[in-house]
């Protein structure tokens, strides 16, 4: 009898992560918390956790999904139109294709909006004043690279304007870009409906348009079109698996996401949002997504065609990818300074040593691979201390390994802080 129930049991401990690969409040947290709310309501006994991997156009929380979750069949990554811009734009290795395609869930126009304060009541206005002043106007969006941006610097475009004369502000979530609008740090904000619903209903908010090729039943604002902007654009969502699942597990996602894409739930949540429904499953969502990447790839290059060129000596890309070899080399550089000013009488002597020139040449070696494994602010103190002890020369002592495992580390947490909010790259600050 026991075992009649063994079933039952297995399905009530189930658990569900969606990973969304941003901050709290914008579009990929509100899908993958919609999702949440839907699957507990249709699946009995299911646990579904949401968590935020934010940072580079979503490319950071997609890499760690490839690399952690692979053929797990209990994962899912929300994803969209703006992760596909993103990769491109911060040259990430890690692409959608990697990983397993399950389903397209929603659609959704974007909306200019600026605070009930503001003295631009029309789009027009708006738009009259980008064109006679563009970096006079300031624009909050997501990421740099996004839907958000790209409908801006399409806008400069249709005005015979450079992208690159775009006063485009990014934002890692949707919360930080609404309260940049409300706070005047911006002129507009772009972004879809439900980001500013609530604000707009509130009267806080007004808007001056949306981008889609008609008027939106709950949106009550004229188009783009209409404003005399000839563009229109929507954002899409859709769901990724983990690379390594078997067939059948891929087919098991696919059914599960299909049934909470019919559900009652999922199509009052889409009203509620004002969100299109979308939903594309299985191959014919894996053709749209290479279309989709061929077509925001000609979008981007015809875009960079138009910026202005900048001397290569003079561009800095700090990208997860070339971080670890940026903070060896800033550490590297922190060390020798410190060596040489504590140091009297200093020659150099400690980096003939063989033992300590082999010790340092292995720690910048895999620094990368510390990096990914033991977290940065671990990473990099040990980096520290074993670069200051070959650079110092002379034989170990508690006392200054103590005070350069003090230094490291106070160093490592200031770079990390820099990183993480001056850079939007989020990186964990202890091993994972």
């Amino acid at each position: 009898m026991l075992l009649l129930f063994v079933p039952a049991i297995a399905q009530a401990a189930t658990t569900l992560t969606l990973i969304a690969p941003a901050a709290p409040g914008g579009g990929w947290d509100q899908t993958a918390r919609v999702m949440q709310r839907v699957f507990t309501e249709i699946e009995p006994g299911v646990s579904v956790q949401v968590d935020n991997v934010p940072g580079a156009a979503g490319t950071i929380g997609l890499a760690r999904f490839i690399q952690f979750e692979r053929g797990n069949p209990d994962a899912l990554l929300v994803m969209g139109l703006v992760m596909v811009s993103g990769v491109m734009t911060n040259h990430s290795p890690a692409t959608p294709a990697q990983a397993t395609p399950i389903a397209r869930l929603t659609g959704e126009f974007e909306v200019i909006v600026v605070p009930a304060s503001s003295p631009y009541h029309s789009m027009r206005e708006l738009v009259a004043a980008f064109s006679q002043d563009p970096g006079r106007i300031s624009w909050g969006g997501g990421s740099a690279g996004g839907t958000d941006d790209l409908l801006i610097r399409l806008m400069a475009e249709q005005a015979g304007l450079a992208a690159s004369r775009v006063n485009y502000i990014a934002f890692a979530g949707g919360g930080a870009a609404l309260a940049a609008v409300l706070g005047g740090q911006v002129t507009a904000g772009v972004s879809g409906y439900a980001e500013f619903g609530g604000q707009i209903e509130a009267g806080q908010l007004r808007v001056l348009a949306v981008s889609s090729p008609t008027r939106v039943a709950n949106i009550d604002a004229p188009t783009l079109r209409e404003a005399g902007v000839a563009l229109d654009l929507a954002n899409w969502r859709a769901v990724l698996a983990p690379p390594g699942l078997s067939d059948a597990e891929r087919d098991a996602l696919v059914a599960r996401v299909s049934r909470l894409a019919h559900s009652e739930q999922w199509k009052q949540a889409l009203a509620k949002n004002g969100w299109e429904d979308l939903f594309l499953a299985g191959p014919d969502f894996r053709q749209f997504l290479l279309s989709e990447q061929a077509r925001i790839s000609a979008v981007l290059e015809r875009l960079a065609s138009t910026e202005t060129t900048r001397p290569a000596a003079l561009t800095l890309s700090v990208t997860p990818m070339t971080l670890p070899a940026t903070v060896a080399s800033l550490f590297g550089l922190v060390a020798l300074l410190f060596v040489v000013s504590t140091r009297r009488g200093w020659s150099g002597a400690g980096l003939h040593a063989p033992g300590r020139t082999l010790a340092l040449g292995v720690a910048l070696l895999i620094q990368p691979i510390v990096f990914s494994t033991a977290g940065f602010v671990v990473a990099s103190t040990l980096l520290f201390v074993v670069t200051a002890s070959a650079l110092r020369g002379a034989r170990p002592r508690w006392a200054p390994v103590l005070r350069d495992l003090a230094i490291g580390g106070a160093v490592s947490a200031l770079l990390y802080i820099a990183f993480s909010r001056g850079l939007g790259v989020q990186l964990p600050p202890f091993p994972l």
